[in-house]
């Protein structure tokens, strides 16, 4: 990943000016992006052990608590002629339903938010784990008929190998083989990127490798105030904004993924950006600030 490459500058387009928050239904959240809403939307929630999050110090280990719940949230756009959704949740396969049950809330929120699935024209994905694409199908048909996916290239080459798939650890293949049979329904709306690509309306992404080869990181920028969509790059906000050097079990390259944790939280304070976290508590929105030789997520 020699040509990962950080630089907001590159990427064009227009969205969030003068921030206010409302709640809408459920639990969706409104937020101003320019003339038209952003919505913050939730999937649910996953409890994790804390021994997930590697290298970290007892006493943190400690105040997090065992299980640690974790976010699943999902952001939407709507510009003038399209909706984009960022992330599709874990969805209603039965990898998801038998061993995470608090998720694959996602269709609730959208219905409550006012989105019909047939409307949504743009899906950006930050990457392939199931809590990520499990909900782009239903029943064995696309959950959202009318809509392009954009996916890295790497990502998808990486998941559908079919050698991985053969070679894994036992303990993964099950994952593995969702991925590959959501893949398998959703690949005639695959639209794929090269890990830096503008999709127009003030959407762009950018590679933020390591939790997976593919990992994604979504800009809508433009106005007063740019948002950067971050994936799982972060995890939870007491560990790796406080100290990105901390691990997370499941990053695919460790060392990788600690690199770009590092990047994208220099760029995020630097550029004082707007952050919407996947896996932080929902709404998953707020700013960083720096803090000793770290770093503080401060929620909106």
């Amino acid at each position: 990943m020699s040509n990962f490459e950080l630089n907001r500058r590159q990427f064009v387009g227009g969205i969030v000016a003068g921030l206010t928050l409302a709640t809408t239904g459920k639990a969706a959240t409104n937020f101003a992006a320019g003339n038209t809403p952003v919505i913050a939307l939730s999937d649910g929630y996953f409890d994790m052990p804390a021994d997930f999050f590697l290298s970290t110090p007892q006493s943190l280990r400690d105040s997090l608590g065992s299980p640690v719940r974790i976010a699943a949230n999902t952001f939407a756009y709507r510009s003038e002629t399209r909706l984009f959704l960022f992330d599709a949740g874990a969805g209603s396969g039965a990898f998801i339903t038998e061993g995470f049950p608090t998720v694959s809330q996602l269709p609730d929120d959208l219905v409550a938010a006012g989105i019909d699935a047939n409307e949504v024209t743009d899906i950006v994905i930050t990457h392939m784990h199931p809590d990520h694409i499990g909900g782009l199908e239903i029943g064995g048909a696309s959950a959202f008929p009318n809509a392009r996916i954009h996916i890295s290239n790497v990502e998808w080459k990486f998941w559908n190998n079919e050698e991985f798939a053969a070679n894994a650890p036992d303990m993964l293949r099950p994952m593995i083989a969702e991925v590959q049979r959501v893949s398998d329904v959703i690949k005639e709306h695959v639209v794929f990127h090269r890990g830096s690509a503008s999709f127009g309306d003030g959407v762009s992404v950018m590679p933020a490798p390591g939790h997976t080869p593919g990992h994604s990181a979504i800009f809508l920028e433009g106005g007063s105030e740019d948002l950067l969509i971050t994936g799982d790059v972060m995890v939870h906000e007491d560990v790796h904004f406080a100290n990105p050097n901390y691990g997370w079990a499941l990053d695919i390259d460790g060392e990788l993924a600690v690199s770009t944790r590092k990047k994208l939280l220099d760029m995020i304070v630097a550029d004082n950006l707007m952050v919407a976290a996947a896996h932080v508590t929902k709404p998953g929105l707020g700013h960083v600030d720096r803090d000793g030789d770290g770093y503080r997520f401060v929620a909106l």
